[in-house]
């Protein structure tokens, strides 16, 4: 069955109703579906996977908020057009997260959790200046708990961005957690103002998490 549909969203109260009628949703094919988002619950990964096959290649935009290593490598295997993503690694899937940006060449934009069991600062910066595209200019970074980012990773990451070619300059939101951001450390801020100045850094937001 095709169906003509450009957004499909399931805001905070999802209900058990839409995670079963899910199970129905996963054979439906949405030619034009373009952007996705589940807001703090997810289908079955199994499912959320089949959806994916089936339409993963349209999608522009895909929100999950799902920790799950075979989700995202399927994400990386059947979205390769995405522009804007937000998905859950966790610490030790790092080479997860440079597949992603291997195959979705197109990518923008990410949304990563970082701390507790969650990526390392330090190491998602790493791999987003090393692997994502050149398409790429802009990072939300949500400080699950306080940032443990020291300033010389920060600098590097400024360094090496500054370096890329061709130049982009580059977007980063903060969103605070549970604890403190990075922008609480003198010394990251003093970074941050330096490379604004340099006009690597577009944009510099705190934000509260919505």
């Amino acid at each position: 069955m095709d169906t003509p549909m450009s957004t499909a969203q399931f805001p905070l109260e999802y209900s058990d109703s839409i995670i079963r009628e899910f199970n129905d949703l996963q054979y439906v094919v949405f030619l034009k579906l373009q952007i996705l988002k589940f807001e703090y619950a997810c289908p079955k990964v199994e499912e959320l996977i089949q959806f994916l096959e089936i339409n993963g290649k349209n999608l522009k935009e895909l929100n999950v908020y799902r920790c799950n290593n075979s989700l995202n490598l399927a994400i990386a295997k059947f979205c390769p057009n995405l522009k804007s993503l937000f998905t859950l690694f966790m610490k030790d899937e790092l080479e997860t997260l440079k597949i992603i940006f291997n195959n979705c060449q197109e990518l923008e934009s990410i949304k990563i959790w970082c701390g507790s069991n969650y990526l390392k600062e330090n190491e998602m910066l790493e791999i987003i200046v090393n692997y994502s595209s050149k398409n790429f200019h802009e990072l939300f970074l949500y400080n699950y708990v306080a940032s443990e980012l020291l300033s010389k990773d920060l600098e590097s990451f400024f360094i090496n961005w500054k370096n890329r070619l061709p130049q982009k300059s580059f977007s980063f939101i903060v969103i605070k957690g549970f604890g403190d951001s990075l922008d609480k450390n003198i010394e990251n801020m003093k970074i941050i103002e330096k490379y604004k100045n340099f006009g690597i850094i577009r944009k510099f937001l705190v934000e509260n998490n919505k």
